[in-house]
């Protein structure tokens, strides 16, 4: 039997208020008490019998945010299962990697923040950034070349203004070291490398490519970052690189790598590691990056290439021996 509501109601009792305007298509009708059924496992409590009920009408904010939130979750589901979704995703990361790079654009024209930090902060965040943009992307296996599009796009307009085809003063002096575009044409550069091949070649299929990421932009991006400004005792073998950036190196990569193969396994991305695996198997590897970045090699090798690769290599030599799913 259905009961005619002339308004928006909600059932009130000594222990629950449940709102059951939203949860219905035709909000003048509401079924009786009897076929009201709420789930124990969700509430705690069934809901209590009818002698202890009565009518009341929604206010206007919980109408509105029992609809908004209706309204979120079926927009939510309808890309979720649209056949855009990875355009969508692609599209908003672009749109998410512009905006960080003109904001350090824009701090470092204005001179509110130093050159070199900006150009350090924009290596630190973005590489983390395009990662944690992966999971909104399908499974489908074009998914990884839209999602290497971003980084594409990056790496296409540093070759123009590196080349002088673009004009862009403010890409110049956030990016570079010393003002000239021509350095956009070397680190930079190898650094949207960097970020495509792990995204066509690791994906979400193995930790090896958040690793790699994690170490060149967590690892390297800090250790210049904390260098230049407690780095007075120098290594005795590279009077350029100092224990303060080296330590900072091995700490920020392997928090950073800790942190993002936990969350895309607790995603069910990449199977689950126990921590008294997973933590060594990447303080090692983080280690043997550490010690690559200091050595005085970085005229030859840029860091960019260097540490990315030593870090990809070893990552995905001994990922077999790291399958062990959490019990």
């Amino acid at each position: 039997m259905f009961l005619p509501v002339p308004t928006p109601v909600e059932v009130v009792s000594h222990r629950l208020r449940v709102p059951l305007a939203c949860s219905f298509k035709n909000p003048s009708a509401l079924c009786s008490h009897e076929t009201l059924k709420i789930s124990q496992s969700r509430f705690g409590h069934e809901l209590p019998s009818s002698h202890s009920l009565h009518w009341r009408p929604c206010s206007s904010r919980q109408q509105s945010k029992s609809f908004c939130r209706a309204i979120s979750t079926e927009s939510v589901a309808s890309l979720v299962e649209s056949p855009y979704r990875d355009l969508a995703c692609c599209g908003l990361s672009i749109i998410g990697a512009l905006v960080l790079v003109k904001g350090f654009d824009v701090l470092a024209s204005s001179g509110l923040i130093d050159q070199k930090l900006s150009r350090k902060l924009v290596h630190t965040t973005s590489g983390p950034l395009f990662v944690l943009t992966w999971p909104l992307f399908s499974a489908d296996p074009a998914a990884r070349f839209l999602a290497a599009t971003v980084p594409l796009l990056n790496f296409l307009r540093l070759l123009g203004v590196g080349s002088g085809v673009i004009q862009d003063k403010g890409l110049v002096l956030s990016v570079s070291r010393s003002g000239d575009r021509s350095e956009l044409l070397k680190g930079p550069l190898y650094y949207c490398i960097v970020l495509i091949s792990v995204a066509l070649l690791c994906w979400r299929d193995s930790p090896a490519g958040l690793i790699a990421i994690s170490l060149m932009c967590g690892g390297d991006g800090l250790a210049d970052i904390i260098g230049r400004r407690l780095g007075t005792i120098k290594l005795p073998y590279n009077s350029s690189k100092s224990w303060a950036g080296s330590a900072a190196m091995f700490l920020g990569g392997t928090i950073m790598s800790y942190s993002l193969v936990s969350l895309f396994c607790n995603l069910g991305l990449f199977s689950c590691y126990q921590p008294n695996v997973l933590l060594p198997y990447i303080s090692g590897i983080a280690f043997i990056a550490t010690v690559v970045e200091s050595l005085p090699i970085n005229q030859v090798v840029d860091d960019n290439i260097s540490v990315p690769f030593v870090s990809l290599a070893l990552s995905l030599m001994v990922t077999n021996s790291l399958v062990l799913p959490c019990s």
